[in-house]
């Protein structure tokens, strides 16, 4: 007989797998970025992002197929685990492994491109592998999942990518007006 679960328990259930098959993929070497344990380089980013794929198919078979819809399947798993009280420092590499889904949709869908902050935007708190735009301006994806998680709604992640997008077709309806 199979016990009663409620959602809450099958979400309890679901973040522990997540958080065991990440641990099992991810390497340890760790450094400080932004108070985040991270040392992502670039192109290991996209394999991040099918880590979140692979994980999020297994454990809870819904799609991620890095479609600007499949945002808000990020925002719902982000505000799950702050509803159950979960602490970014508890969630930490689950939190990095969505944040390159997030940065890796921008890569697909926006042509952004993921890198590292120049000396400038380090100076100015860019501490972390981002992603760039064609106007050369780099975001944090990552960082904006951990503040997913402690801010709530107000930083859904659905809603960002809708702001990069925007501006990039303000940006290309400037530049095509120019010619």
């Amino acid at each position: 007989m199979r016990p009663n679960l409620s959602y809450n328990g099958i979400q309890m259930i679901f973040l522990r797998r997540l958080l065991l098959w990440i641990f099992l993929v991810l390497t340890t070497t760790v450094s400080h970025a932004n108070g985040l344990e991270l040392d992502l380089m670039p192109d290991q980013a996209p394999k991040l992002a099918d880590v979140a794929v692979i994980a999020v198919a297994k454990l809870s078979g819904q799609k991620l197929d890095y479609s600007p819809a499949s945002l808000k399947i990020i925002d719902q798993l982000v505000l799950g685990f702050r509803k159950e009280g979960n602490s970014a420092q508890d969630i930490n590499k689950t939190l990095i492994v969505l944040g390159c889904y997030v940065g890796e949709v921008m890569v697909r869908n926006l042509g952004y491109k993921w890198d590292n902050p120049t000396q400038k935007e380090i100076s100015i708190g860019f501490d972390v592998t981002g992603v760039r735009g064609k106007n050369n301006a780099i975001s944090n994806p990552i960082g904006k999942v951990f503040k997913l998680l402690e801010n709530g709604q107000e930083d859904s992640v659905e809603f960002f990518y809708s702001v990069f997008s925007k501006d990039l077709s303000e940006l290309a309806a400037a530049e095509s007006g120019k010619q």
